[in-house]
C-alpha cells in the first residue's frame, strides 16, 4: 500500500493519503433573544389583528376601504400605538399634579392657595395680552382657542378651527385655586380635569356637587356645554352648581360675574360653548361625601316597569332618597337600575374583604358587572368613592368592547388592562376625514334629554333607530326660570315636580344615550345614519326636550335654534361684542363640512321662507 501511495503521488503531485478529517460534531441552533422578541411580538401582532376582526363586525362594501381596512386594523393599532400613547399622557398629567403638590408644600411653605392665585393673574394677562394683540391687528378672524379639536370629548376632528379663525393659547389655565372646605365651593381654572379634581377632593370627603364620569373631561368644558351625573335628579345639570365665572370678553376686558351682579349673562353661560368671550376660572358648589358607597342593583323587566321605578326613585325625598341614581338596558326590556348612598368605611374584616374596587384593572368592566344582577336579582355591595365616580373610565362606557372585542377578557385585563383605556381625543387624532365620514354613519354617539313621563316610549324609539345596547339612562332635574332659563328652557307644562328653595318650577328629564354600532350595521343591511339621527332630533324637539351638543347633530341652523333658546345668549353676546368676534353655537357644534348633507332640507326652509333663505329663530322656541 506504501508503494501504491509512492506511485500514484509520482503521478498525481496533490495527492493526499491521509484519513479524512473527521466531520465535526452537529450544532444545534438557537435563535437570539432579539429573533424571539421580533417573532413574539409578530405572533401577537397577527394574532391580535386576525382574533379582533373576526370577533368584530366588520362593515360591508358601502364603506371607502380605508375605512374597511382600518376597522380591520383598528385592534393592534389601539393595543400597540393609543393605548400606551394614553398612559403615557395620563401619567405626564400625574406628575404634573404631584410636582405642584410637592412645591405647595416644601417650596412656598405651604402656601399653595397663594402661589396659584399669583400665578393665575399671569395666565390671565397672558390671555388678556393675546386679545389685544389681535384687536391691534384689526380682528383678523373668529376667536378659538388654541385647542386642537381632535383633543375635546365630542365627536367632531376638525373643520371649524380653520385658516378663517384666530387662536388664542388657553391651555395653561390648568390649575385649582382654592377649595373652601367650610363654604363648600372650589375655584379653578377651565382647564383642569374631572381626574385631577377627583384627586384633589376625594381624600378631604368632598366632591363637585355634579362630577362627570370621564376623567379627562375638562371643567370648563362642561361648564360652557352641559354636564350631568347620576345624582343630576337632585341638583341637576353640572351649570346649577356654578357660583361665579370669570371671563374675557373680544376688547379684553375681564368679567367677574355671578347671578346676583348679571343673571342675563351668566345664565347664558351654559350650552353656551364658549361664544361669549373665553372662561378664565369658574367658582363652583362641592357637596360633602364620605369614603364610599353603597350600591342597590334592581332589575327591572319591562320599559314599564322601568319607567315607573325610576320615577319613584327620582321623586323620593328624605334619607331613603338615593344619591345617585341611574339605569343600564342591555335589551328593550331588560335593565338594572343601580341606586347608590354615601357609605362610612367599612370597620369589621368582613366587610373590608366585601368591598368591591370596581375600578382595578383585573376586575371586570363596570357594566358587564352591572349585567350580571339580571340574572342574580337585586343585590347590595360597598364600593369606594373614587372608583363609583370614575366607574365607566375602563371600558369608555361600553365603546372599549366595540374596538378591543376581547377587552374583558381576563387574560386582556391581566395582561394590558393596567395601561387603561384609549382617550378618545387620541382616538379621534388617528381618524383621517374619510375614516371620520365613514365612523359618522357606521358607529352612533347619541344622548336625548326628554320629560321622564316619555322614558318608556323614547327607549322603543332608541330601539327602532340605532338597536345599540347597552343604552343609558340618567335622570336629571330641569328648572325652569323663566326669561333667564338660558339656552335650556324648559316647557312649564312639564315642570311638575315642585319648586325649589328660589321658588322656581322644575322637572324631571331623563338623558338616554347610545353608544355603539347600530344593530343593522352589524347584520350587513343597509342603515340610514341621517334619517335615524334626523328622526331623533325631529322627536326630541316635538317632546320638549334636547339633544346633547357633543355629539353629531343632522339639523339645521334654524332647527337648532328652534330646539334651543338663543335669547340671553344673543343678547349677550350683542353686549359684550361678541357678534363679530366669536362664532355662535351652532358653528361650534356643528359638524364638519361633508358630514351631513343638509342641502335638501336648508332648500326646503328657504322655500319655506319665500325663497329668501331660512329664517332664524331669535326667540324661545314655541310651546304647545
Amino acid at each position: 500500500m506504501e508503494y501504491l501511495d509512492q506511485v500514484l503521488q509520482y503521478v498525481y503531485p496533490t495527492y493526499d493519503s491521509s484519513p479524512p478529517p473527521e466531520p465535526p460534531p452537529e450544532v444545534m441552533w438557537f435563535p437570539s433573544p432579539g429573533t424571539i422578541i421580533l417573532c413574539t411580538f409578530a405572533a401577537v401582532l397577527v394574532g391580535t389583528t386576525v382574533g379582533g376582526a373576526r370577533a368584530a363586525k366588520l362593515p360591508g362594501a358601502e364603506f371607502p376601504w380605508q375605512f374597511r381596512l382600518a376597522a380591520a386594523l383598528r385592534t393592534p393599532v389601539l393595543m400597540f400605538i393609543v393605548i400606551p400613547l394614553s398612559f403615557l399622557n395620563e401619567q405626564k398629567r400625574v406628575f404634573r399634579l404631584h410636582s405642584r403638590e410637592l412645591w405647595a408644600k416644601w417650596v412656598t411653605g405651604g402656601e399653595g392657595e397663594e402661589a396659584a392665585l399669583a400665578a393665575h393673574e399671569k395666565s390671565v394677562a397672558i390671555v388678556v395680552e393675546q386679545i389685544k394683540r389681535w384687536n391691534e391687528a384689526g380682528r383678523p378672524g373668529r376667536l378659538r382657542t388654541a385647542r386642537p379639536t381632535w383633543a375635546s370629548m365630542s365627536t367632531k376632528i376638525g373643520g371649524s378651527k380653520g385658516a378663517d379663525t384666530h387662536k388664542i393659547e388657553v391651555r395653561h389655565l390648568n390649575r385649582i385655586l382654592d377649595i373652601d372646605e367650610e363654604n363648600l365651593t372650589v375655584t379653578c381654572e377651565p382647564s383642569v380635569t374631572m381626574g385631577e379634581l377627583a384627586h384633589a377632593l376625594v381624600p378631604r370627603n368632598l366632591s363637585l356637587q355634579t362630577h362627570v364620569e370621564m376623567e379627562t373631561i375638562t371643567i370648563g368644558g362642561v361648564a360652557c356645554g352641559f354636564g350631568i351625573e347620576t345624582n343630576s335628579h337632585r341638583y341637576g345639570f353640572f351649570q346649577e352648581s356654578a357660583l361665579a365665572y370669570e371671563l374675557v370678553d373680544s376688547k379684553g376686558e375681564v368679567h367677574n360675574i355671578t347671578a346676583e351682579s348679571d343673571p342675563e349673562l351668566f345664565y347664558a353661560m351654559p350650552w353656551s360653548c364658549g361664544t361669549t368671550g373665553f372662561l378664565l376660572s369658574l367658582k363652583v358648589r362641592l357637596v360633602r361625601t364620605k369614603p364610599y358607597m353603597r350600591i342597590r342593583y334592581e332589575p327591572t323587566h319591562s320599559r314599564e316597569e322601568l319607567a315607573a321605578r325610576m320615577t319613584e326613585l327620582t321623586m323620593m325625598t328624605g334619607d331613603a332618597a338615593p344619591d345617585f341614581v341611574e339605569a343600564t338596558l342591555y335589551t328593550v326590556d331588560d335593565a338594572v337600575i343601580q341606586c347608590a348612598w354615601y357609605e362610612d368605611a367599612p370597620t369589621t374584616r368582613e366587610a373590608k374583604r366585601a368591598v368591591n374596587r370596581i375600578n382595578d384593572f383585573w376586575k371586570p368592566f363596570y357594566f358587564r358587572w352591572v349585567e350580571t344582577f339580571l340574572l342574580k336579582g337585586a343585590a347590595e355591595e360597598v364600593v369606594p368613592l373614587k372608583h363609583f365616580l370614575h366607574r365607566f373610565s375602563r371600558s369608555i362606557f361600553w365603546e372599549l368592547e366595540d374596538m378591543i372585542p376581547f377587552s374583558n377578557h381576563p387574560l386582556y385585563r391581566c395582561l394590558w388592562g393596567w395601561l387603561g383605556a384609549p382617550e378618545v381625543g387620541l382616538l379621534k387624532l388617528f381618524q383621517g376625514p374619510v375614516i371620520r365620514k365613514a365612523a359618522a354613519y357606521a358607529h352612533v354617539v347619541q344622548e336625548s334629554i326628554i320629560p321622564i313621563d316619555r322614558m318608556a316610549e323614547g327607549v322603543l324609539k332608541f330601539d327602532e333607530w340605532y338597536g345599540v345596547y347597552p343604552l343609558l339612562v340618567f335622570p336629571v332635574r330641569v328648572v325652569d326660570r323663566g326669561a333667564v332659563s338660558g339656552m335650556i328652557h324648559p316647557d312649564p307644562k312639564d315642570c311638575t315636580g315642585g319648586k325649589n328653595a328660589s321658588g322656581d318650577k322644575w322637572g324631571m328629564w331623563v338623558d338616554i344615550g347610545a353608544y355603539g354600532v347600530p344593530e343593522k350595521i352589524k347584520r350587513g343591511e343597509p342603515y340610514d345614519c341621517k334619517k335615524s339621527i334626523r328622526d331623533m332630533e325631529h322627536w326630541t324637539r316635538d317632546n320638549n326636550g334636547w339633544n346633547a351638543t357633543y355629539c353629531d347633530l343632522f339639523c339645521t341652523q334654524k332647527e337648532f335654534r328652534d330646539m334651543f333658546d338663543h335669547s340671553l345668549i344673543d343678547a349677550a353676546r350683542a353686549r359684550l361684542g361678541s357678534t363679530d368676534a366669536f362664532p355662535e353655537p351652532y358653528a361650534k357644534v356643528k359638524p364638519e363640512a361633508g358630514i351631513a348633507d343638509l342641502t335638501d332640507e336648508l332648500a326646503a326652509e328657504a322655500k319655506a321662507a319665500g325663497g329668501n333663505g331660512a329664517r332664524r329663530a331669535t326667540s324661545p322656541r314655541r310651546r304647545k
